[in-house]
């Protein structure tokens, strides 16, 4: 058994514990205020105090001794209400050098209080050294900083900023004339010369431990918060991580009180009534004044020192039998303390818990287990001293009677599988819970009085009240012990009310802490049991008591109403009252039927989701993220593309088009642009040269032709003709500078066009492509996005890489033509797997499951020159950002047509009911021109009138789920909002029923009303072109992209008819949509395994967070919401960790190769989804896999099917490696309808590790893709031979020669081939060699020059005619 019995050295920790986290609460009117704005979320804030300049103290200190240090103090203010609150930090004691006071201290702390009024007050405070020892503190000046100006401004970003220092001391503060806060800057003076430098920023990492650390707490990074792990930096606040927490229980627990529990109940009842009818009116002689026990509980909680960690529970404790220890049989459980002396007597009762109680610990020196005995007492309601025990008129109040700590994981602590005695306080002492406790001064020092003893015994001062438990973990119960049966229900109480509400005790006292310490609002103090809970009846008995009756009696249950003790006290705090949870634990070991449907019921619960991170790397939105323009040509490639003969880009009057710089940021003024007298634009895109990057596995001339692939704005998608590389063979080529290569376009018979060279193309904007309002969103498209280009290999139909280029240098800025010269880099990613180091131990071994990681790799350059060439408008035109007021607005026109008369003929008699039926529909029939594109919400009101005398309920069906009615008054007042509609918002205006054909809405006669529609489409067509470049445009070799309608949203026809009581219309609002194109914003191509469900996941970009709301805080993001434009896809988005990056995540069934299947994908930043904030557009290429185990330098072989379809085709394969991959037969084949082709691949790699290739089976005569195949490639290293070490110098012009001998193994001749897998740092003398049988050949290797130093290894092949390895050496290269 351990027993803890070291009282005073447990209340000294405890002062000193309390002493440093005491804490003052903020205003109750904060609070509610800020409760009433919404700002019940916590959020954490890092103040950082820098450098303080103080002229004014040089003087002063050099009179002074030169001990003199510096300190600077911060403490929360509330301005309204001229209050601190919290805790004053001190930062550490700092020397004036050069009028500078160099503090560099970084405090956090979080709060919900984010008003205006809430600012932080510093201090600095000059400390000098007294003749005693102890510090002389005197205030030098202080200054206000301003945390939260507004709600539209919670510290988004970083904030600089120097603060100036004020004459006098804060205490000023406090002054009546500076209640309002214009005053301050009147009344309170500057220091000339003194300010403070202060950065303010919002820091979302406290988030998670917020439960640690209680609120509006400024406390430095360095402090000890026990629940944190130590940082290496000594900042554990800057980036906090928990520890980790595991599960223990706390079983086998009672309490004991002296002298017995009988006795200690029995003199706490007579002193409460004793008490009570001295404070009340004087009663008659014998009058009885019933005050029962209601319940005894226990709190338990875990607190770190700072702060409970989490709520603390509460359990309801019984009677038992000594030696019981928490189990107790069916009929100690029944048994109450009404039982007679002598059974009382013989048997000691103790409080006890009838099974476990689990908590979450973790394992720091610092966490502490407390407990805290309460009573619920039930009293009498009013001024009857004679009321009755069994009387429904009761009142329950609540006591704390003792309390105890416990560390369980100090280092002298050995408490595993022993039971823990540990010694509960009472009376005057701090307390974690902060509640007055009832006093035990006369007890603890005499003898108890005759009457209130048993006969035959005395108290012993020495005893002690106790409580006894063990600990074990979870884990190691759950081996053995029994499922305990849980109830657990919420109740709510104040805990401020419960010390006022208990009579005065006379000596046993009832002692008042004054340290007040505050808990964060998700963990409150304890629990709180309001008096509407209390009032329920117990499921225990009442056990009340009188002073002259004894034994005790028993009564009947209570039930429990306010009383005018309790309102006077408990209900003015009901507001502010906390969470807690109750309890009842029970188990009967002798009742298996009950441990069992306890465990069959645990069984069938849910599991519970961990945490869970997705494996595969997500994929990188590449135009938001892409570099933006930049050179890195030589002079010398700029020379070779300015003689090249590409056109110019003139204005309208024949001068060459200003140039602008992309590597300058450009200016946006939207004024300018929209007074620019030149509103037609012809924007052009100038494709010049390729600068080709060499890349392992590939020909240095590859790629030979390309084609391009891009969007701009909402044109139609661009497919570009063929485009050929043509190099200069006069210059000489420089492997450090490759020369661009000067794009042609190529004719359909496949020879170069002799015309101009580079391709343009040409988009014209003007009145007709811009509908009325559109002008201002086309100029914001330019200013903010990216145009993201494809550029493919025209050859083998294979991607070579994407890039993307800025729209804003296309802006014109009142200028009449402007052109820019971009080289953006063209980028791919590639899918490799983790390669075993050459200095592994196990060299030949490679796990074939490595895990695949993503590399970014640069494939080549592409120059683009864009421009833009203003053009006049025609007179006769209106200008394009013109937008007709009310257009959001649908009113019904009035009917002017009817029957002109007439004869009705045979013939049209039959068709006379519905030729009137047509005519009466038309007559109520308002159309409505609608402009919409994919994902945009488009707003319209329709204005309906009751033409009728009497009031009408009008039902409104739409024929378009697409077409919907606003019944949210939110979304209607966010739409008015969005599209500036002048006319009002109506609360609760529909009625809305289940199964009811649409929402409801009641008229008066003759009224009309303002109803809010909405169209808003997410599907569209998914039908695209086959994959291959385009074919030449007719006439000029110009291309010009002209504007159509969209092919991608069908137009249609939505009628809204508003039908009355009697089922008949009474309005039709017929709307006729016309689709426009929309902006794609991004162009994802994925490749995946056929018929095999593609998950993947894309990173979102960083948006920039509205004003408002603090930048990493989890509420900025909880709008955000993805829609695919398939509904057969999954698409979704969740945000695991706050402040994290968000990604969306894609779940597309697969189809056949080489199908491509193209969606959309929206996303949305507005709580309504009214306008996508980005579309990207998604091809999914789905391909054969194909998987391929080899060894690197070896030649493995592997055969693919190629099947046939309804034609004849010439097909030709090609792989993405050339080098590595070969194809046979590798020219051009033909392929009969319905035919079997076999394809030998011939795969010889030589990297290690997982990679992903590709092969493409192409119709060289109409360029489409007849098959496709992902190779996945899972490569070993092989075994080694040989090694050795060479060191070549650096800088040593021709490199080094050396040799190594080979001997044959063989009894006969044989030929070998030469391989490395760095062929440009090493060549062979003779790449093949012929030997006879046990002979030697010396191989001859130079190491070509380096220009850095280093070392690499290089692996050496010595393969036979079949391209089989037959040795492997290493040769490790120093360059030194």
């Amino acid at each position: 058994m351990v027993k803890i019995e070291n009282i005073s050295t447990m209340a000294n920790g405890w002062r000193e514990v309390l002493e440093r986290s005491r804490l003052v609460p903020p205003p109750s009117q904060t609070v509610r205020r800020a409760f009433d704005s919404h700002l019940t979320r916590s959020h954490g804030v890092q103040l950082r105090v820098g450098r303080l300049t103080a002229t004014h103290l040089q003087k002063e200190i050099s009179e002074v001794k030169p001990d003199v240090t510096y300190q600077i103090r911060a403490t929360l203010f509330d301005r309204t209400h001229h209050c601190c609150f919290g805790r004053t930090w001190k930062s550490s004691m700092q020397r004036m050098k050069n009028n500078k006071i160099p503090f560099n201290e970084v405090l956090y702390f979080h709060t919900s209080l984010q008003l205006p009024s809430t600012v932080v007050v510093l201090e600095l405070v000059e400390l000098s050294p007294r003749p005693d020892g102890s510090q002389q503190a005197l205030g030098r000046g202080f200054t206000i900083l301003d945390l939260f100006n507004n709600r539209a401004e919670a510290q988004a970003a970083p904030e600089d900023r120097r603060l100036d220092l004020l004459h006098g001391s804060p205490r000023s503060l406090f002054h009546p004339l500076l209640k309002d806060p214009v005053g301050f800057s009147g009344l309170l003076k500057s220091i000339e010369g003194a300010h403070l430098e202060v950065v303010v920023k919002s820091h979302p990492a406290l988030v998670p431990m917020m439960h640690l650390l209680p609120e509006n707490v400024l406390v430095s990074g360095d402090e000890n918060i026990p629940g944190l792990t130590a940082s290496p930096t000594g900042d554990a606040l800057l980036r906090p991580v928990l520890l980790k927490t595991l599960p223990f229980n706390l079983n086998r627990l009672t309490i004991s009180l002296q002298p017995s529990l009988e006795k200690f109940e029995s003199q706490l009842l007579q002193l409460i009534n004793a008490d009570c009818h001295n404070t009340k009116q004087q009663a008659q002689e014998g009058s009885l004044m019933a005050v029962a026990i209601q319940e005894r509980r226990l709190h338990v909680g875990v607190h770190n020192s700072w702060c409970f960690t989490d709520t603390p529970q509460v359990v309801i404790l019984e009677p038992l039998a000594s030696g019981v220890r928490g189990r107790a049989d069916s009929t100690s459980k029944q048994s109450t303390l009404a039982q007679d002396s002598s059974a009382t007597s013989s048997a000691p009762l103790t409080l006890g818990l009838r099974s476990s109680l689990e908590i979450q610990l973790t394992n720091h020196q610092a966490l502490a287990i407390t407990f805290q005995l309460e009573y619920v007492f039930s009293a009498p309601i009013g001024r009857e001293a004679r009321l009755p025990t069994t009387s429904t008129s009761r009142a329950a109040f609540l006591q704390c009677l003792r309390w105890g700590i416990w560390y369980p994981f100090q280092e002298s602590a050995d408490w595993k599988g022993k039971d823990i005695q540990l010694v509960l306080q009472g009376g005057a002492q701090p307390n974690p819970h902060g509640v007055m406790v009832y006093s035990t001064e006369m007890s603890a020092k005499t003898a108890s009085p005759a009457q209130l003893s048993a006969p035959g015994t005395t108290q012993v001062s020495e005893e002690k009240d106790m409580i006894m438990f063990r600990l074990s973990s979870s884990f190691e119960r759950r081996a053995y012990s029994p499922k305990a049966s849980l109830r657990t229900k919420q109740e709510d109480v104040s805990r401020q009310r419960r010390s006022p509400s208990s009579p005065s005790l006379g000596k046993y006292r009832v002692i008042c802490r004054n340290y007040v310490q505050a808990s964060p609002p998700e963990s409150p103090q304890g629990p709180k049991l309001s008096l509407s809970q209390l009032a329920a009846t117990s499921r225990y008995p009442t056990i009340s008591y009188s002073s002259s009756v004894l034994p005790w009696q028993q009564s009947f249950p209570s039930l429990l109403h306010p009383s005018p003790l309790a309102s006077a006290h408990q209900l003015s705090h009901v507001a502010s009252s906390g969470v807690g949870s109750i309890a009842h634990l029970e188990m009967d070991l002798q009742q298996p039927d009950r441990d069992a449907s306890a465990s069959s019921q645990d069984e069938e619960n849910q599991l519970q989701e961990l945490p869970f991170t997705a494996v595969h790397a997500p994929v990188i939105t590449l135009g938001l993220n892409a570099p933006s323009s930049h050179s890195v040509s030589s002079r010398r490639s700029l020379a070779h593309l300015s003689s090249a003969g590409f056109p110019d880009i003139m204005d309208c009057s024949g001068e060459v088009a200003e140039v602008f710089d992309p590597t300058e940021p450009m200016p946006f003024d939207p004024h300018r642009e929209e007074m620019d007298p030149l509103q037609d634009n012809m924007l052009v895109f100038q494709f010049l040269a390729f600068t080709r990057i060499p890349m392992a596995g590939a020909c240095p001339d590859w790629p030979n032709n390309i084609y391009l692939t891009f969007q701009f704005y909402h044109f139609p998608p661009v497919t570009s003709q063929q485009l050929k590389l043509l190099s200069n063979d006069k210059v000489q080529q420089q492997a450090s500078d490759p020369l661009p290569c000067v794009l042609t376009p190529i004719n359909n018979d496949g020879s170069v066009n002799p015309g101009a060279p580079g391709l343009q193309v040409q988009f014209k904007v003007d009145q007709k492509v811009l509908k009325p309002g559109e002008k201002r969103w086309f100029l914001r498209y330019l200013s903010l996005h990216t145009m993201h280009i494809d550029i493919w290999d025209s050859d083998s139909l294979l991607l070579i890489g994407s890039t993307a280029i800025e729209l804003k240098y296309m802006l014109r800025q009142g200028k009449k033509a402007v052109q820019a010269l971009h080289e953006v880099d063209v980028l791919t990613t590639d899918y490799v797997g983790d390669d075993t180091p050459l200095t592994s131990t196990d060299l030949h071994q490679c796990s074939p499951s490595n895990p695949m990681t993503v590399q970014t790799v640069l494939r080549g350059r592409l120059h683009i020159r864009t421009g833009n060439i203003g053009k006049a408008e025609p007179c006769s035109r209106k200008p394009a950002d013109v937008t007709p007021s009310l257009s959001h607005i649908i009113i019904p026109g009035e009917v002017t047509r009817g029957f002109r008369g007439g004869s009705l003929s045979p013939r049209n008699i039959l068709q006379i009911n519905e030729s009137i039926a047509n005519m009466l529909s038309q007559g109520i029939t308002t159309h409505h021109l609608l402009y919409a594109s994919l994902g945009s919400a488009e707003y319209m009101e329709f204005v309906l009138k009751n033409p009728f005398n009497i009031p009408q309920t009008v039902t409104i069906v739409s024929d378009d789920p697409e077409l919907s009615v606003i019944t949210n008054t939110e979304e209607w007042r966010y739409f008015k909002a969005l599209t500036k509609t002048p006319t009002s918002v109506e609360e609760n205006m529909f009625h809305l029923e289940d199964n009811a054909p649409g929402p409801r809405i009641f008229l008066r006669p003759k009224e009309s009303l303002h109803v809010p529609l909405k169209y808003q489409s997410f599907l569209c067509n998914h039908a695209m072109s086959p994959q291959g470049p385009g074919f030449p445009p007719t006439g000029k070799s110009s291309q010009l992209a002209k504007k159509n309608l969209s092919n991608i949203v069908a137009a249609k026809t939505v009628k809204v008819s508003f039908k009355g009581e009697d089922g008949k219309p009474m309005a039709i609002c017929q709307v006729n949509v016309e689709p426009t194109p929309h902006v794609v914003d991004q162009t994802f191509r994925l490749y995946h395994p056929e018929l095999c469900f593609l998950k993947k996941s894309i990173r979102l970009p960083p948006w920039h967070t509205p004003s408002g709301v603090t930048a990493g805080d989890p509420d900025a993001r909880t709008h955000i919401a993805v829609h695919c434009s398939d509904p057969n896809i999954i698409c979704q988005t969740r945000m695991l960790v706050p402040g994290e990056p968000q990604d969306v995540y894609l779940k597309v069934p697969g189809s056949p190769s080489p199908h491509i299947k193209m969606f959309f994908v929206m996303v949305f930043t507005d709580e309504w989804t009214a306008a996508p904030s980005q579309i990207w557009k998604i091809y999914v290429h789905f391909m054969e896999r194909v998987d391929i185990s080899c060894v690197t330098g070896q030649r493995s072989c592997q055969s693919l099917v190629l099947k046939g379809k309804q034609a004849v085709r010439k097909v030709k394969c090609f792989s993405s490696h050339p080098l590595e991959i070969k194809v046979d037969p590798k020219g051009v084949f033909v392929l009969p309808p319905a035919a079997v082709q076999e394809l030998q691949l011939k795969v010889q790699p030589w990297r290690a590790g997982g990679r992903f290739l590709y092969v493409n089976a192409v119709d060289v005569e109409q360029r489409q893709l007849v098959n496709a195949w992902l190779l996945s490639l899972s490569v070993q290293r092989p075994v080694l031979s040989k090694a050795f070490e060479v060191c070549v110098p650096v800088n040593g012009g021709r490199g080094s020669s050396r040799k190594i001998t080979y001997t044959n193994p063989y009894t006969s001749s044989r030929v070998f081939l030469l391989r490395s897998d760095h062929p440009d740092l090493l060549q062979f003398k003779e790449d093949q060699f012929q030997i006879g049988g046990g002979e030697s050949y010396t191989i001859g290797l130079r190491f070509a020059p380096s220009q850095s130093p280093g070392s690499v290894e290089i692996l050496v092949y010595v393969n036979n005619l079949q391209e089989k390895t037959e040795e492997t050496f290493c040769v490790k290269v120093n360059y030194q």
